[in-house]
């Protein structure tokens, strides 16, 4: 590697100190192969790095810091400036770190902390500075702070409160085609009963300032109880049981038995009442004749125009009037009211084949054992 002229003048001059006692015949060139090869041992290489001026390589004899700063052209250290020497495989390392400030802001103010290069917990121990977890740092705890840089401390604080809160009973509207006469008709089956809640919440503020409510725990006093409406719905069937899809108001297969612009009627018995095939009455229970429609059947009931829709139904009861043949069928309803409304309505009734109707037996079966509430 070639000599830097600094190099090569602080050879020279020491080769004129000590030359004088090897004898006046020592050449000029040879004096200084002579001096190189005297003080090779102590001749090394030193990197120097500056965080400010980059990085230079020399060949030196000290170890001295001004000296070594001056030979390669490096500004020397101001205040606060830190020097850090290290040793390498190949020579010397001398990291020069220039001081600069970080601007801390937190509650309030801000100071300006002076740093060689530091993480954001070592400046805030600095800057006298606690905090805690729950509080907002600009920069990770353990992040360097490069120059330029700057650190913004947000306080964090949480206060918790309880209160017991209301829950406004809510309204739940069960459609019917039943209203199909009076479509602004509603028939109120269920009275609700508000709820009642002991609710947790956290505010948090940042810096004094409030900036979210969040609900934490909440604990049920009191169950709130639906008020439960019937209210008109287009084409919505009265009974919740269900078969094959409807396509232009008759079932889409399994069809065995077809009755067209029949007599039906309406009609309700107690909560526990079970019809003459010992069957609970619900709605999609029906009245018939058995000598034409056998008990267990499933079909399908609607008006001949559509606007009714008491849907699909099991054949679960008799009745003089089906016996005597003044109605075909009767249609059960868990509220008077329902069945008055229903009065006389003419319908066509779709039986289902056996093996169509077991398709849908399990389902069915679910759907009475989940009906719990009258009138729904």
């Amino acid at each position: 590697m070639a000599l830097s002229v600094k190099t090569k003048e602080h050879i020279r001059r020491w080769a004129a100190r000590v030359l004088p006692k090897w004898g006046a015949l020592a050449g000029g060139g040879a004096a200084l192969a002579a001096a190189i090869a005297f003080t090779g041992t102590a001749l090394h290489f030193t990197t120097v790095n500056d965080t400010h001026g980059g990085s230079v390589r020399i060949l030196t004899a000290s170890t001295d810091l001004d000296t070594v700063l001056e030979q390669a052209d490096t500004p020397q250290l101001r205040e606060h400036d830190r020097a850090v020497w290290t040793h390498t495989d190949d020579g010397e390392q001398l990291d020069v770190l220039r001081a600069y400030t970080v601007p801390i802001t937190a509650d309030g103010t801000t100071q300006e902390i002076i740093t060689t290069g530091a993480t954001t917990a070592e400046l805030l121990a600095q800057a006298g500075l606690a905090w805690t977890e729950d509080d907002i740092l600009s920069s990770g705890p353990d992040e360097i702070i490069p120059e330029g840089g700057s650190i913004t401390l947000q306080r964090v604080s949480y206060v918790e409160y309880t209160q017991d809160e209301v829950t406004p009973a809510a309204v739940e509207d069960i459609p019917t085609s039943l209203f199909y006469r009076k479509q602004d008709k509603t028939m109120t089956l269920q009275e609700g009963v508000d709820g009642l809640d002991t609710v947790t919440y956290r505010e948090t503020w940042i810096d004094g300032q409030w900036t979210a409510t969040d609900e934490i725990d909440r604990v049920t006093q009191a169950g709130m109880v639906p008020t439960m409406e019937k209210v008109y719905g287009e084409g919505a069937p009265v009974s919740q049981f269900v078969g094959p899809e409807i396509v232009d108001g008759v079932p889409a297969e399994g069809v065995a038995e077809a009755y067209t612009n029949q007599r039906s009627t309406g009609y309700s018995a107690s909560e526990t009442a079970k019809g003459a095939s010992g069957r609970r009455l619900t709605y999609g229970t029906v009245a018939i004749n058995p000598n034409i429609i056998p008990y267990g059947s499933l079909m399908y009931i609607t008006s001949a125009d559509g606007k009714f829709v008491y849907g699909y139904a099991y054949a679960a009861d008799t009745g003089t009037a089906m016996m005597a043949g003044s109605a075909f069928i009767d249609l059960y309803y868990e509220t008077y009211d329902e069945s008055v409304m229903s009065a006389v309505i003419p319908v066509n009734v779709y039986v289902l084949d056996d093996e169509t109707a077991a398709k849908y037996k399990e389902q069915n079966d679910a759907i009475l054992a989940a009906d719990t509430v009258v009138g729904r």
